[in-house]
């Protein structure tokens, strides 16, 4: 599975840059885009897998692989369009609208091609190695997506200019086009999808996940902690510039997240396997409580200590998202259906995906309603807008941990 882990290390970086790092962000920012705007470019994105419910009801699974390598062609075309618009538009609000409108035209035709990614895995990984092989695999893209936040940061500089954001995206454009050249040698197992005439027949689907109440307490589960772990994405990156973190700085040290990845995949996919998947969500949920809590203390202490205390924050973040999406993988895997696999695979992952997208969405409306400057006093201590944000993800996060007890627990190596 060489080509799975090669192509996803190359065809990655542009989306994670836009939407798991700072850059997207601080682009927007540049181009003369408000803080809300900012916030929806990442809520758009996060909306954008909606429409791979109706793709995965109109495109035979046979032809899910053509499929795909198409839409993620047209991706590429459509993301250099992006990337040419602050050359002939001048910096403004209406710049950076057009920008965001258009990645999320180039990311929505990307995202229907990728209704194919999972189902197309999910034949040709055996059971047994899901957590490894996944493991290895975004480790693989987590260690290129890392090298590009430092390189980026360091290639940006504290005051960027707008052809120095377009030369990044364009080194992303390339590298996804790379991505086509690897995934077309991945084999597909046509043999077990020839027969599924039956793929467009959504109410049978629908009524086949109504009989199986344990895969849509999951996706609630989790939906709900995406959400929670949605204000530690592109909100923490503006609660950063408010504490007056530059462009480099804050690139590089919310890139600290990615480097928390890297260093708990090493390791993830192994214990996922061997340890089983609740386990794993029980640790994840810890860390990332007493992080949100943690976080909103950082704000409150001179930006010499909070330098060197939220790159060890973000560490955390970063080892306790990919450890809870690797078991969440796994889980799913496990509970997708023989027949209409890509439906229930779209629609879990819209519903978990959704919700980092809902957190961005409701930055964005707070801070846009909100006066400059807001604060609240809670248990005797002033919090701004951020912190207040940062601080309900943590106490949503200690409610939900509840929900853990319906959770199945699935332990591949030891068939439960």
């Amino acid at each position: 599975m060489r080509y799975a882990n090669i192509g996803q290390a190359t065809g990655i970086v542009l989306i994670m840059l836009l939407i798991r790092s700072a850059f997207g962000t601080l682009f927007i920012k540049h181009l003369g885009g408000s803080d809300r705007l900012a916030m929806l470019l990442g809520a758009i994105i996060g909306f954008a897998r909606l429409l791979q419910i109706p793709v995965s009801l109109r495109v035979h699974p046979s032809d899910g692989k053509k499929f795909m390598l198409r839409c993620w062609l047209v991706y590429a075309l459509a993301m250099t369009v992006a990337v040419v618009i602050p050359s002939f538009m001048e910096i403004g609000t209406a710049t950076a609208w057009a920008v965001v409108l258009t990645v999320f035209v180039a990311v929505t035709v990307g995202q229907c091609g990728s209704t194919f990614w999972f189902p197309m895995l999910h034949d040709v990984v055996p059971a047994d190695m899901r957590g490894r092989f996944f493991g290895r695999m975004r480790a693989c893209w987590s260690t290129t997506v890392f090298i590009a936040i430092i390189a980026s940061g360091l290639f940006l500089g504290k005051d960027p200019e707008t052809w120095q954001f377009q030369t990044v995206m364009v080194v992303g454009v390339a590298l996804v086009l790379l991505r086509n050249y690897f995934i077309s040698k991945i084999p597909v197992a046509a043999e077990s999808l020839a027969d599924q005439d039956d793929f467009g027949d959504w109410k049978k689907h629908i009524s086949s996940l109504l009989r199986r109440p344990e895969a849509m307490i999951f996706c609630v589960y989790f939906a709900a902690t995406a959400f929670c772990l949605g204000f530690l994405g592109q909100p923490l990156v503006l609660y950063m510039k408010h504490m007056g973190f530059p462009t480099n700085e804050n690139m590089i040290i919310f890139g600290f997240a990615t480097l928390g990845t890297i260093l708990s995949l090493l390791i993830g996919g192994r214990l996922v396997d061997r340890l089983g998947t609740k386990h794993i969500f029980l640790a994840a949920h810890v860390v990332l409580c007493v992080v949100c809590f943690a976080v909103v203390g950082i704000g409150m202490l001179p930006r010499s200590q909070a330098k060197v205390l939220m790159p060890i924050a973000l560490v955390l973040v970063g080892a306790a998202r990919a450890v809870g999406f690797l078991a969440c993988t796994t889980q799913l895997f496990h509970l997708a259906p023989d027949r209409g696999r890509a439906f229930f695979l779209c629609l879990a992952n819209i519903l978990i995906f959704a919700g980092p997208a809902m957190a961005a969405l409701v930055a964005a409306t707070l801070l846009s309603v909100l006066p400059a400057g807001w604060s609240a006093t809670v248990a005797g201590m002033e919090l701004n807008v951020f912190q207040l944000m940062l601080g309900m993800g943590g106490a949503m996060l200690l409610v939900i941990i509840g929900l853990l007890r319906f959770v199945k627990d699935v332990r591949p190596k030891s068939g439960k």
